[in-house]
């Protein structure tokens, strides 16, 4: 993992927007906590304070939403496999294969194949 990187706790949904299951341990307990308190709070406030209930419910969400923001995947809409755009940048990715083509380990056919199949992966055409 790249120092520069935040650890993830929560994966990105495939579909939609929002986070999937934790992908971490911390993750895994936060999810934990936060359904034993929703229950907790369902057994003892439900039956009788419904209105404080529901206050607790929104209170414990949005305390969720936040440390999902703060330790998951930056949220925007994903339409599937299609929809993962590469973590490195174009101007990485071909700086990394002109290297290794000036260093002459790659052959110019398998240059020119790696070149085409970045630019595929990044929408652009060359």
């Amino acid at each position: 993992m790249d120092t520069n990187e935040k650890p993830m706790w929560f994966t990105a949904k495939r579909y939609g927007w929002g986070w999937s299951w934790p992908c971490a341990w911390q993750g895994w307990v936060v999810f934990a906590v936060w359904l034993t308190l929703i229950s907790g709070t369902a057994f003892l406030l439900a039956p009788r304070h419904f209105a404080l209930w529901m206050a607790s419910m929104a209170v414990l969400s949005a305390a969720l939403f936040v440390v999902c923001l703060i330790k998951g995947e930056k949220p925007r809409w994903r339409w599937g496999e299609s929809d993962r755009r590469p973590t490195r940048s174009l101007a990485d990715r071909l700086a990394e294969l002109d290297e290794l083509r000036r260093r002459e380990l790659l052959s110019e056919s398998e240059y020119e194949a790696m070149r085409q199949k970045i630019m595929s992966a990044f929408g652009n055409r060359a």
